[in-house]
């Protein structure tokens, strides 16, 4: 897998524009850019292993979910904290940065979720599911930083999203959508994410942390688009479509020009699109019903149409810079 680290390493810099493709054909003789039979053997290990984990994970889930009536409450805690703290073992005796340990921390991660869902259903503690993903994420917290590994930081990014929207959900109705103080703060919170995936992974050791990355942008702009387009009907939203308009600028800047992400800057792109569809229908709200249907298909197809263009455009620029 070092061979694949290097490669992509080498294609982001040259991405980047920090290395010419005269450069990039000099560094090819070094470094193969595509991969070999080994790096497809040791990317089947990995899935295989992160297989073996979910089952297991899903197995000691069901054991106890079968065999609830028929077990002791003393019996449950014991074989479900053994399970924790038997994988929590592992990951101890296991070498620093190996696969075996981030699989080993991940199954810990499961499992501690399972042993709080255990005690909140076996003493009834009246706890809210919020409450629950947010003490699951906190205590999972230190064994995600030391296990580097991109499944266990989507696991964290997962919880607190639940924890996020159910509290929102829980607390003021959040989805009767009276409540546009409330969409931004959640806005707020999965800009604070896509900072964090953007500034801290790579220097947490989460080396390929793109598809997180893309999945906290994705998080962002869809409760904050959707802000923006009821910002353009309703008054107590302006806030909100004043947040998307500068967000969804800064964003456009830094992957367009500042930090190239053709994917990102394509969500951004397309998220402009349905809000200034919005704009436009609130601009002739009160023409002809015919019409303005006609004009805004037109005025969406035309403007996915342009849109994709341009990306191809922009890909194949990338593709031959390489």
């Amino acid at each position: 897998m070092d061979n694949l680290r290097h490669a992509n390493q080498l294609l982001h810099w040259a991405e980047q524009q920090q290395l010419t493709s005269q450069q990039l054909q000099q560094a090819a003789e070094q470094v193969k850019l595509q991969a070999v039979t080994t790096d497809w053997l040791a990317q089947a290990n990995r899935l295989l292993l992160l297989a073996a984990v979910m089952l297991l994970c899903s197995a000691v889930i069901f054991f106890f979910a079968y065999n609830w009536p028929l077990l002791h409450y003393l019996a449950k805690m014991a074989l479900a904290g053994t399970a924790v703290l038997l994988s929590g073992g592992i990951a101890v005796v296991s070498a620093s940065d190996s696969l075996q340990r981030r699989a080993a921390l991940f199954t810990c991660a499961i499992l501690t979720g399972a042993l709080l869902a255990l005690i909140g259903q076996t003493y009834q503690t009246g706890a809210d599911i919020w409450q629950l993903f947010a003490g699951w994420a906190a205590l999972i917290s230190p064994l995600v930083l030391l296990s580097k590994s991109r499944a266990s930081y989507l696991l964290w990014f997962v919880l607190l999203q639940l924890a996020l929207w159910r509290y929102l959900d829980s607390n003021a109705g959040f989805w009767s959508l009276n409540h546009a103080q409330l969409l931004l703060f959640a806005s707020l919170a999965n800009l604070l994410w896509l900072l964090f995936a953007e500034f801290a992974l790579r220097r947490l050791g989460v080396t390929q942390h793109k598809p997180l990355l893309w999945l906290a942008a994705l998080t962002l702009l869809a409760p904050l688009t959707f802000a923006g387009i009821l910002g353009v009907w309703e008054s107590n939203y302006q806030l909100n479509l004043l947040s998307y308009l500068l967000t969804a600028g800064v964003l456009a800047l830094w992957y367009f020009r500042l930090q190239p992400d053709l994917l990102i800057f394509a969500l951004v792109l397309f998220s402009a699109i349905a809000v200034s569809t919005a704009m436009l229908s609130r601009l002739m709200d009160g023409a002809d019903g015919f019409m303005l249907v006609n004009l805004l298909a037109l005025y969406v197809i035309g403007s996915s149409a342009a849109a994709a263009v341009w990306l191809k455009k922009l890909l194949q620029e990338a593709q031959h810079d390489q």
